[in-house]
């Protein structure tokens, strides 16, 4: 897996990689351990970017950037010496609205491992699996060499992780008991062959720190981890069996995202308190295999090769949290399927020096003014909304019932309220869904009941029976697009999801009248 965010970062003070990461190096006297031991409380202190040694004319050109070209980022966050120099948020993602952060999940899982261990509750890294979660001996008896180490560096040999697309975690989400479907997974070679990236792994992982603390991985991140370091509000989502969600769905606030990654940017220490055992985060955050790309990976995180100490945790749709110990650095980036790479060049610019810089005034008010304007919702309007067609009339408020389908859409409803806005309604199992549909080109949001999270919703009449349809979950990173071509028995429609997890989806819907 190549993250071009990550390998600008590592290369730009010393060469160019062709994508425009190049820049001079960076000046001034590198810290000597921390500037000062300082740990936020409930906020973090704030600085200008020049104070810390940024460029904020930079910055501005990188917030200009993204609103140019609609870059689908939800939050930009980062932090140098201790001081938050950047916090900006997009709209529709909202300040203090807490964030799915993806696969960056799995990083907070090996860690809750890490403690566990640390604890004695699980009996070490080279304890075999499958007995800790008390399944019957395995029929492959490859199974039976599994071990704690080889699901922290997703090299258990399980068939797992080598399509494209993880479409083993979504049958395993679809199954009646997680655990048991990872654990019956086939294998495909040897325990410890090789890298691949399976998240029902993960899930194992969740499995054996709940059996072996008796607490939900959430409820012993509450004791171990989250309480201690001031994160007071997430969201964790749990499989049937109660048993949290190992691999992926943790949301949390991004300015508490920071919070992890300042803890291992002290060596797991917070506040005079040793949260994290240091050895665990010098393992964890050490290649532990080799993935056969420009990376490698530790415990759950993704390890550079390239300069030493740099690492992340990396999630779908441009969840990133990156730690730069040798320059201080913490950065946050959460989205709805953005390319990393429209940030990297910015973010390089525009560390100058590790020591203050001048002061630029006018800089700072252009970055504040453009981190303001990105919060905003943009401009509705009915004037600027075309006139409905026939066909709106004639399909407002008819039920369509789905054929069955991977996102388990049962049916959906259109009602068109005026040429401005409408809604769409979609029944998901036995929960339904109310979503506004903006048609002046700006969102509409709304709740989703089931989670509780804003869901966002715009639409265009492509031709007189054409429709586009936008949905975008906001915090839950999923951004659809369903073009949709009426006809008088109901409609077809192509579905594709910005982060990858459907493409061209058919769909047929049938009236039902």
């Amino acid at each position: 897996m190549v993250d071009v965010v990550v390998r600008c970062l590592l290369l730009a003070a010393f060469a160019s990689l062709g994508v425009g990461c190049a820049r001079t190096p960076i000046t001034g006297e590198p810290p000597s351990g921390r500037a000062e031991a300082y740990f936020p409380a409930e906020q973090w202190r704030t600085s200008t970017p020049e104070e810390q040694g940024l460029d904020s004319d930079v910055l501005s050109e990188l917030m200009g950037e993204v609103d140019a070209r609609r870059v689908p980022i939800h939050s930009l966050q980062i932090l140098r010496h201790g001081h938050l120099v950047l916090d900006a948020y997009f709209h529709p993602f909202q300040r203090d609205e807490r964030h799915d952060v993806a696969s960056v999940t799995k990083s907070v899982t090996t860690t809750l491992v890490g403690l566990a261990l640390e604890r004695g509750a699980l009996a070490g890294l080279d304890a075999p699996v499958y007995p800790l979660l008390d399944a019957a001996p395995p029929a492959d008896e490859r199974k039976s060499r599994i071990v704690l180490r080889h699901l922290l560096t997703t090299s258990s040999g399980l068939d797992c992780g080598a399509g494209a697309y993880e479409h083993e975690m979504l049958a395993m989400a679809a199954s009646p008991d997680w655990v048991r479907f990872a654990l019956g997974l086939p294998m495909r070679e040897a325990p410890g062959s090789r890298f691949a990236y399976c998240s029902p792994g993960f899930h194992l992982l969740s499995a054996l720190v709940t059996r072996g603390t008796g607490l939900a991985a959430e409820d012993f991140a509450r004791q171990a981890l989250f309480g201690p370091i001031g994160i007071t509000d997430w969201r964790w989502p749990r499989d049937p069996q109660g048993i949290n969600q190992g691999a992926g769905d943790l949301q949390l606030r991004p300015t508490d995202l920071l919070r992890l990654g300042y803890l291992f940017l002290h060596g797991g220490e917070w506040s005079g308190r040793q949260v994290v055992p240091p050895h665990w985060v010098a393992e964890a955050t050490r290649a532990q295999v080799d993935t056969r790309s420009s990376q490698r990976y530790g415990f759950g995180w993704w390890i550079s090769t390239d300069i030493k100490g740099l690492y992340q945790a990396s999630g779908r749709g441009g969840q990133r949290l990156i730690v730069w110990p040798a320059e201080d650095v913490v950065v946050v980036m959460t989205g709805g399927g953005f390319d990393p790479e429209v940030i990297a060049p910015f973010l390089l610019r525009s560390l100058k020096s590790r020591a203050p810089i001048a002061a630029n005034p006018a800089g700072q008010e252009r970055l504040r003014a453009r981190v303001v304007q990105a919060a905003r919702p943009g401009v509705a309007s009915a004037a600027v909304a075309p006139p409905l067609p026939p066909r709106a009339g004639s399909v407002s408020g008819v039920a369509f019932a789905l054929e069955p389908n991977p996102l388990g859409v049962r049916s959906m409803q259109l009602d068109f309220t005026d040429r401005s806005l409408a809604q769409v309604r979609f029944v998901l199992g036995d929960a339904e869904m109310r979503v506004p549909i903006g048609l002046d080109g700006a969102y509409r949001a709304g709740i989703d009941p089931a989670s509780g999270n804003r869901v966002a919703g715009r639409g265009r009449w492509a031709g007189a029976d054409q429709f586009v349809l936008e949905i975008d979950t906001i915090a839950r990173i999923n951004h659809f697009t369903m073009a949709i071509e009426l006809d008088d028995g109901g409609f077809n429609a192509r579905v594709n999801e910005r982060t990858g997890l459907v493409g061209d989806l058919a769909l047929r819907g049938r009236a039902q009248r």
